[in-house]
């Protein structure tokens, strides 16, 4: 089994790796037109490449723990978001919104264990 250093680098390089894929090709992930979604897929995107590489560059080291622990806690906090947004935005979209980031939450765990 992988040390928690190589699983906090494997999910930092995964994340990056999706906040680079949302700000090239943000429309990838639907192909709504909407200037506005198109900018929201670009800021999650920017987010995810900064966490992303900071849990990458850091590894085991505190530094990179603590890059993990702070993408685990963005992650989480989407999930109650999308949530608690489903009476305003409806369930399709609540649930889109909090189930999206429950994958990422699960690797946040796994690579901040043992």
């Amino acid at each position: 089994m992988a040390n928690s250093g190589s699983r906090i680098r494997a999910v930092g390089a995964v994340r990056a790796a999706v906040g680079i894929a949302l700000l090239a090709a943000p429309k990838a992930i639907s192909r709504n037109d909407d200037a506005d979604f198109t900018l929201l897929m670009r800021t999650i995107g920017v987010r995810d490449l900064v966490l992303g590489t900071g849990a990458l560059l850091g590894g085991a080291e505190p530094g990179g723990r603590l890059w993990a622990k702070a993408a685990m806690a963005s992650d989480s906090i989407d999930v109650v978001v999308g949530t608690l947004s489903i009476p305003k935005v409806g369930l399709g979209g609540g649930l889109v919104a909090a189930l999206l980031p429950i994958p990422f939450v699960a690797a946040d765990r796994w690579s901040l264990s043992g």
